[in-house]
C-alpha cells in the first residue's frame, strides 16, 4: 500500500501487502487519519486499514488480526472507549488513543488497565508518535503478552489455599508446641523447659526455623524466595526421612500428622513451580511496583556542556530515571554530561549518562535516551513532584 500522501483509501478493500504487519485506524477526522497513516507506512512499514466509526472498528477487530491499532477518540464518550478497551484486553493488540481533550485521556489512563494501550494527546501527536508507537510495541513484546495472561490467572485464581499453606508453614512451630502438650501432658512451665532444652544451632533450626522460613519464600515473590523455598523443601525431605525416633523436633516414634500434611502439600508446590509459566512471577522484575518509570510526553527546553559550549536541547518525554532529548550533537553511548532540565520556575543540573541512541525523522538531529545519576535524594524528590504535576503519561 503506498503512503497515505499519495493515495490514502480510508477502506478496508485497499491493498494489502502480506509482507507487512496490519493496522487499523478508527476515527472520523480525515486530516488525523491521514497523518497517522502516513507515519505508520512511512516509518513502521504498516499496511494501514481505517474505520469510521467504533462500532465498524471493533466489528473488524473481532474478525481480522491486527499488530497496531490507534483510535481518535474524540468524540466517543467513556462506554464507547470502555467497549473497545474490552476488545482490545482480551486479543492483547497494541492500542494508541489519541485525543484532544487531556483531562478525558487522564480519566481513562486512571480508569484502564494501560498493559496494551498508551495515551497520546493531540498537542503532540507529530513530536512524540514515533516514540509512542515504539514504546507501546515493545511492552506489549510476545513475552510481555504471556507474563499478563498468567498475571491476569494469578490475579483471579490464585487460590487462597496458597497463602493458607503459607500462613500454616509460618505457625507450625506452635503448632508442635501444642501438639506436644497435647500428647504429654506437661504443664506449660514444664514444657516450655523441655522446649528450649534443645541443644544445637541444627535443632534449633528445625524446630523453630524450617517451615517458618518455607512459608515466607512461599509469599515473598523474588527470585532469591523460590531457590530459597525449593531448597528447604529438599532439606525437609531430607530431615523426614532421616528422623530418629523421639528425638526433636517432634519428640514421637514418628513426625506429627501436621508436619507429614504440610510436608506434602510442599512437595506438591515443587511439582507445581516445574511448570515454567508458574515460576516466571518470582524473577520478573515488572513485578517491582514500587518502581516508577512512567514516561511522560514534554516539550522542555534543557542545556548541556559539549566541548566547552552550552548546546540547547530539546527534551521530548522524562521520567524519574531518565529523559529522552534530540540535538544536533553526535554523542556516544556512555556519554556523561550534566543536564540543565527546568524544572517549573526551578532549574535542576542533573548528571546524566546517554544509554541508547536513534535516528530521528530529521537528519541533522539524533535522539538520545539518558539515565539520571542523583547526586543528592533531594533532586530525586523534586523531579518526582514535577513529574506527578505532568499530565501527558506516554507509558
Amino acid at each position: 500500500m503506498s503512503t497515505a500522501s499519495v493515495n490514502y483509501q480510508p477502506n478496508i478493500d485497499s491493498v494489502i501487502d502480506s509482507s507487512k504487519k496490519n493496522s487499523l485506524i478508527i476515527g472520523q477526522e480525515e486530516f488525523v487519519k491521514i497523518n497517522v497513516s502516513n507515519r505508520l507506512n512511512d516509518k513502521f512499514e504498516f499496511n494501514v486499514l481505517t474505520k469510521n466509526s467504533i462500532e465498524e472498528g471493533i466489528d473488524l477487530l473481532t474478525q481480522e488480526n491486527f499488530q497496531l491499532v490507534v483510535v481518535d477518540i474524540d468524540g466517543l464518550d467513556f462506554e464507547g472507549v470502555n467497549r473497545l478497551y474490552k476488545i482490545i484486553n482480551h486479543i492483547q493488540t497494541p492500542c494508541m488513543l489519541i485525543g484532544s481533550d487531556v483531562t478525558f485521556l487522564n480519566r481513562l489512563r486512571v480508569d484502564l488497565d494501560n498493559s496494551f494501550i498508551s495515551f497520546l494527546p493531540k498537542a503532540i501527536l507529530n513530536t512524540m508518535f514515533n516514540d509512542t508507537v515504539n514504546l507501546l510495541l515493545k511492552k506489549t513484546n510476545s513475552a510481555a503478552k504471556v507474563s499478563k495472561r498468567f498475571m491476569d490467572v494469578s490475579a483471579f485464581e490464585k487460590p487462597l489455599s496458597l497463602y493458607f499453606l503459607a500462613a500454616a508453614l509460618i505457625l507450625e512451630p506452635l503448632i508442635k508446641v501444642f501438639y506436644l502438650k497435647v500428647q504429654t501432658g506437661f504443664e506449660w512451665d514444664i514444657l516450655a523447659r523441655t522446649i528450649f532444652s534443645i541443644e544445637g544451632f541444627l535443632g534449633n533450626f528445625e524446630f523453630w526455623a524450617l517451615f517458618p522460613l518455607a512459608g515466607y519464600a512461599l509469599i515473598s515473590v523474588r527470585s532469591w524466595s523460590f531457590f530459597f523455598f525449593i531448597g528447604l523443601q529438599l532439606y525437609s525431605l531430607y530431615a523426614y526421612f532421616s528422623y530418629e525416633k523421639f528425638t526433636w523436633p517432634y519428640v514421637a516414634e514418628t513426625p506429627h500428622v501436621s508436619s507429614t500434611l504440610l510436608l506434602f502439600f510442599n512437595v506438591a508446590l515443587v511439582l507445581y513451580f516445574l511448570v515454567p509459566a508458574n515460576r516466571r512471577p518470582y524473577w520478573n522484575k515488572t513485578r517491582r511496583l514500587w518502581r516508577n518509570t512512567s514516561r511522560y510526553g514534554t516539550n522542555l527546553k534543557g542545556q548541556f556542556k559539549h566541548n566547552n559550549k552550552m548546546v540547547t536541547t530539546t527534551i521530548t518525554n522524562i521520567s524519574e530515571t531518565g529523559a529522552y532529548f534530540t540535538t544536533t550533537k553526535n554523542l556516544p553511548v556512555g556519554h556523561r554530561m550534566m543536564l540543565e532540565v527546568p524544572l517549573g520556575d526551578d532549574v535542576k543540573n542533573l548528571e546524566a549518562i546517554v544509554r541508547r541512541t536513534q535516528s530521528t525523522a530529521h537528519e541533522n538531529y539524533y535522539g538520545y535516551g539518558i539515565e539520571f545519576k542523583y547526586k543528592n535524594k533531594q533532586d530525586k524528590i523534586e523531579l518526582k513532584e514535577y513529574i506527578n504535576s505532568l499530565n501527558h503519561r506516554i507509558q
